[in-house]
């Protein structure tokens, strides 16, 4: 047991070094392909929360990702559609809970919706995100198909983080803690009470569960 232990422990030790050392080495492009897998990362643990935890098989997941890229952008761009002029730590819990709001009323028009329905009703939803964001009409406040330019890198302190090696390092330690909290939430009350669901709605309900309340919170928390 000990060296199996031992086994494992220099195998964690070496996968970290590589995460650490790889990017470093291997310059900026890779790093920014690196930064690209991380936020994914970040996205299919969301995902999993609702897809994998609560069976909400919800195809238009990425509508959240636009409402939390926007709201940071319109609070932190050098440029005439900005909002504010915050710094990136000030703008991103207001995009959380921006994101979060989104998530709480797009699942509500879908709340007894299922299966394929469910998918095909989630993918319009995110549809409509996507058309609104490039259309015309938002174009004043969203700048279109073009998109808001001219987002300041983030700052610790005084240091700027402005290379993407740097940036994946900063989306890396990000997806550690989100995996973190999934975890956690897996194992909790609440995500005992989404696999319910999932499994089977009604045997759920019929045991107490609230299901406009745990889907809700699925989409929001996700």
């Amino acid at each position: 047991p000990q060296q199996a232990r031992n086994a494992i422990i220099s195998k964690v030790v070496i996968g970290v070094l590589l995460v650490v050392l790889f990017p470093v080495l291997a310059g900026s492009y890779i790093g920014q392909v690196l930064m690209l897998v991380g936020l994914y990362i970040l996205m299919g643990m969301g995902l999993n929360l609702e897809v994998g935890l609560a069976g909400l098989l919800d195809l238009g997941y990425v509508a959240f990702f636009a409402v939390g890229a926007y709201t940071t952008a319109l609070l932190t761009a050098d440029s005439p559609h900005a909002l504010a002029a915050m710094s990136y730590w000030e703008a991103m819990p207001i995009a959380v809970c921006a994101s979060v709001v989104v998530g709480i009323l797009f699942g509500i028009p879908v709340l007894g919706v299922r299966g394929d329905y469910l998918a095909v009703a989630t993918m319009g939803l995110g549809e409509i995100v996507r058309v609104i964001v490039q259309s015309d009409a938002a174009a004043p406040l969203l700048a279109g198909a073009q998109g808001i330019l001219q987002i300041p890198k983030p700052f610790i302190g005084s240091f700027e983080l402005s290379d993407p090696v740097e940036l994946f390092f900063l989306t890396l330690v990000c997806a550690a803690i989100a995996a973190y909290f999934a975890w956690r939430l897996e194992t909790s009350r609440l995500g005992r009470a989404w696999m319910a669901v999932r499994d089977d709605e009604d045997v759920a309900q019929a045991l107490g569960i609230n299901l406009v309340k745990v889907k809700l919170l699925a989409y929001g928390i996700g």
